[in-house]
């Protein structure tokens, strides 16, 4: 299962978008549920700070988490800052070959940004060998920049290009997958490059993809065009802002290396007024070619 989550940042309860429902240590039992009830195999999380990676670890504790913090490019647990793009993977199941990260900007390996990039934006990735077979992979897992005005939508289309050039040269002839918070809407021209390089696993699933948000009562009257699109993953729930609902949490994959079976974005809110985060979980089943 190749999967994606992300869960939402949490920077203590003084923040008004952290409090009750929303705040990590109400939700944080929720989003860990999630991700056992599926047996995720390796699942790249967006918005971890370090109290989340501190829990993660030490609660999770049949996977490995690597996270790398966006404002010094380091591993938790090695002083990473800012937030952090990470993931996870069953221990038990993989031994880990290798790893790293490049920033989405004009200078990869150095920390840095594009220039109206809202913060610094990163791909961290892991190669994985699967135990007790000779099967080795690529996990490839980003955050794009955020916001919708005209320059932001620039932003993330100057990251795909990046990512297109970096992400295939690092997995060489190895089957891969990214998976992320891409934040750009499938009208957008990062989702058209990105959905043109590689098979977004939704679209190849067709009407066999499962799940996708449900919108409330309001939601359906503020954005009735959003609402009726399939397979919505950011629920717009915890936002004063951007309540608008969107597809913007993808699995791609190489479909010349691999095929998906199966795909899932979990709408149970876990019994949770706002749900475990305020984006859906995406779970796919993928084989090797």
């Amino acid at each position: 299962t190749i999967c994606n989550y992300n869960s939402r940042y949490y920077n203590g309860t003084s923040d008004s978008n952290n409090k009750g429902d929303k705040a990590w240590p109400t939700r944080k039992a929720k989003v860990f549920e999630m991700i056992t009830d599926y047996s995720m195999d390796v699942c790249g999380l967006e918005e971890v700070t370090a109290t989340m990676a501190n829990d993660i670890v030490n609660t999770l504790t049949d996977y490995t988490y690597i996270g790398y913090g966006r404002d010094n490019g380091k591993l938790q647990g090695e002083g990473a800052g800012g937030e952090q793009t990470g993931l996870i993977f069953k221990t038990a199941h993989f031994e880990l070959l290798d790893q790293g990260r490049f920033f989405l900007s004009n200078t990869p390996e150095k920390v840095s940004k594009l220039k109206d990039s809202s913060y610094n934006r990163m791909v961290m990735w892991v190669k994985l060998k699967v135990r007790g077979t000779e099967d080795v992979f690529y996990l490839f897992a980003t955050h794009f920049d955020h916001n919708y005005e005209q320059k932001n939508i620039d932003v993330r289309s100057a990251q795909a290009d990046i990512a297109i050039n970096m992400v295939p040269k690092i997995a060489g002839e190895y089957p891969y997958f990214f998976v992320g918070d891409f934040n750009c809407e499938i009208t957008e021209p990062a989702y058209d490059k990105l959905s043109t390089f590689w098979t977004d696993a939704f679209i190849a699933m067709g009407e066999d993809a499962q799940g996708g948000y449900l919108c409330n009562d309001e939601q359906q009257t503020a954005y009735p065009t959003q609402c009726e699109w399939p397979g919505n993953t950011y629920t717009g729930l915890y936002s004063s802002s951007d309540k608008s609902p969107k597809r913007i949490d993808l699995v791609l994959f190489d479909d010349a290396r691999a095929t998906v079976s199966s795909y899932m974005a979990d709408n149970d809110n876990l019994g949770l007024e706002l749900y475990p985060s305020d984006h859906l979980p995406v779970i796919t089943e993928m084989e090797f070619k």
